[in-house]
């Protein structure tokens, strides 16, 4: 995922960038041990925000449109799901830094 708001924190501001992605993965993880992922949730924002309207597409438009769609909109969801979840996370940033 992309958690840009955790790699640009200034704690980790002196640190080597595959040190910041360690710190960062180890407090996702310790974040998904609380608060594990529903995927069903997940499963179904991503149809319908990416699935539903890449086949409306595909039916209307083109098969070369619809997997653009289908790949950009999946891309976007991800940053903003991601987005979503790094105020949660940075707690857990707190933890693995100690």
């Amino acid at each position: 995922m992309f958690y840009f708001k955790l790699y640009d924190d200034k704690r980790l501001k002196d640190l080597k960038h595959s040190k910041k992605i360690e710190i960062v993965n180890n407090a996702v993880k310790l974040y998904r041990k609380d608060k594990p992922l529903n995927i069903t949730s997940r499963l179904l924002t991503v149809l319908i925000w990416c699935g539903i309207p890449s086949l409306i597409l595909f039916l209307v438009f083109s098969f070369s449109f619809a997997i653009g769609w289908l790949a950009l909109s999946t891309f976007i969801l991800n940053i903003k799901l991601a987005n979503d979840e790094s105020a949660d996370v940075e707690t857990y940033l707190n933890q693995v830094l100690e």
